[in-house]
């Protein structure tokens, strides 16, 4: 069951008469009075089906280590994924997220303690994914590929974890490494700068992060992308590469080729939802500055926002509820970010 705890829900607990202050922020809250319009509890738990997809802690570092395919090693902390490849020349390590710290270096010499790591690879250069690359920092004649939009970014944010490149690519990279081919493409599906398409033909095997979340509607936002048409066109290039695997970054399950194809599906569905609502946008606005009295199209812009966005919120909810998890906690911001996409362009 999700719970979501905020400022503003905590302040329900300690100071209810905030409610009725005029000053408070009004955006929507969830609550943790399990008695509240708007409580935690109204939420539907996971479903069953992806509960038991969930990859379970088996280390003593306190990370999910499983082999996916032979010498190809998907890790989770059951928040981030990584994967690790180990080669004849060394291991290559695909993204080193913050969370993992030192211990995916552990990890590796774990399951390959006679090979050094000779690579590290970008997907994209966010803290949260490869936040921990400065603890490889000390290997010496480590290689760090990234896409040539990441360098300025991991270059800034140095104090921060990352790790420049000191092999850069503009939009394709083939690589063999110890014999085994991988192959980067760049896109532009979440990241401000470049994403990278990560894909190793051998073991099947496609890597975008912060794009679908197995068993689950996309995180908020659509995973918080910053190019919501790249990312909608996204999944048509994940679906061209021959794969079996897909490892999307976040929570603890490995995906699928059907995984994606029913994150396609979700997405174009909200999409399609929000595009029939949009031709009464208008009306709603008219309706709204109606009754404010013509004084506050701020407010009114807002209504008709919210308007189609909790029609189109109820309609995914139906149609989606037994179909992937947590559509209750995150379809209201796919449905707004879809409305906002819409009016702008």
């Amino acid at each position: 069951m999700k719970a979501l705890t905020t400022t503003a829900t905590l302040a329900l607990l300690t100071a209810t008469p905030l409610m009725a202050d005029h000053h408070h922020n009004p955006a929507d809250t969830i609550s943790a009075l399990v008695g509240h319009a708007a409580s935690y509890s109204h939420f539907a738990p996971e479903l069953p089906e992806m509960r038991a997809r969930i990859s379970q802690i088996n280390t003593e570092f306190g990370l999910h280590v499983s082999e996916i395919e032979p010498n190809l090693h998907f890790v989770t902390d059951q928040i981030y994924q990584s994967a690790f490849l180990v080669t004849d020349e060394g291991v290559v390590v695909l993204d080193a997220p913050a969370s993992f710290g030192p211990r995916l270096r552990q990890v590796i010499a774990m399951v390959a303690p006679d090979q050094p790591i000779t690579h590290l690879i970008y997907s994209h250069a966010h803290v949260d994914h490869n936040g921990a690359a400065a603890t490889f920092a000390d290997i010496e004649g480590l290689t760090v590929v990234g896409a040539a939009g990441n360098v300025e970014l991991a270059t800034a944010l140095a104090h921060r974890g990352l790790l420049a490149p000191t092999k850069t690519f503009e939009d394709t990279l083939d690589l063999t490494i110890g014999g085994v081919p991988i192959n980067l493409q760049t896109a532009a599906y979440h990241a401000e700068d470049t994403d990278v398409i990560i894909h190793l033909p051998e073991q099947e095997f496609l890597m975008a992060i912060d794009t679908i979340t197995p068993g689950e509607v996309p995180f908020m936002n659509f995973g918080a992308t910053t190019d919501l048409h790249g990312y909608i066109e996204s999944y048509d290039t994940f679906l061209e590469y021959d794969f079996t695997h897909f490892l999307s970054g976040h929570v603890s399950v490995l995906g699928n080729r059907d995984d994606v194809l029913l994150n396609r599906a979700y997405v174009h569905d909200v999409h399609d939802t929000v595009m029939d609502l949009m031709p009464g946008f208008l009306d709603r606005m008219g309706q709204a500055m109606e009754l404010v009295n013509f004084e506050h199209g701020n407010l009114s812009y807002r209504m008709a926002i919210e308007g189609v966005r909790d029609d189109c919120t109820a309609q995914i909810i139906s149609r989606w509820q037994d179909k992937l998890s947590v559509v209750d906690v995150w379809a209201d911001s796919h449905c707004e970010t879809v409305v906002l996409y819409a009016i702008m362009h």
